[in-house]
C-alpha cells in the first residue's frame, strides 16, 4: 500500500474525467488533490508526505507509462511523465494498470478504493531501500489497525 496509497490518494479525483490519457487524467487531478491535502490522515502523511514516486501504469493497450511524483509535507510538487530509463532517486515504486487507476480517481471514497485495491493485488507499492520498507511496514500495520477499528 505504502507509497502508490499516497501517490493515488494525491491523485484522487471525486469526478470522472472525459480524457483518453491517463496521464492527463493524472495531471489533471494534482490541483485538487493538493487542494485536499491537508486531509490525508496523520499515518498516510507520515508514509507518503515526502517521497519521489515512479509510477508505472499499463495501459489498456498494454503500454507502459511511467510518472515521476514528489511529494512534500503531502503535497505533490512535480508530476511529469518519464522514461522508463529515467534515473531520479525513487524512494517507492507503485505499479497499476489503468482500469484500477480510473476505478480510484472517479470513486467517490477513492481512499477505500485504493485500500481494496491494494489489499487484492491490482496496486503494487515496493519502497526503495532499507528504510523506506520499515516505514512502509510500519504504516501499512498502522492502516490495518485502522481499518479493524473502522477508523478508515
Amino acid at each position: 500500500m505504502k507509497r502508490i496509497l499516497v501517490l493515488l490518494m494525491l491523485l484522487t479525483i471525486f469526478i470522472p474525467v472525459a480524457s483518453a490519457d491517463i496521464v492527463d487524467d493524472l495531471e489533471n487531478k494534482v490541483d485538487e488533490y493538493n487542494q485536499n491535502a491537508q486531509y490525508v490522515p496523520s499515518y498516510l502523511e507520515s508514509l507518503m508526505g515526502n517521497e519521489v514516486i515512479k509510477l508505472v501504469i499499463v495501459t489498456d493497450e498494454g503500454e507502459e507509462r511511467y510518472i515521476r511524483a514528489v511529494t512534500e509535507e503531502s503535497y505533490i510538487t512535480a508530476f511529469e511523465e518519464v522514461d522508463e530509463d529515467a534515473e531520479f532517486n525513487a524512494t517507492m515504486v507503485v505499479g497499476a494498470n489503468e482500469a484500477t487507476v480510473r476505478t480510484i480517481i472517479n470513486s467517490q471514497d477513492p481512499l477505500r478504493e485504493f485500500i481494496a485495491a491494494k489489499d487484492n493485488g491490482e496496486i503494487v507499492i515496493e519502497p526503495v531501500g532499507l528504510v523506506n520498507t520499515v516505514k512502509y511496514t510500519v504504516a501499512n500495520v498502522v492502516m490495518k489497525v485502522s481499518q479493524l477499528f473502522n477508523f478508515m
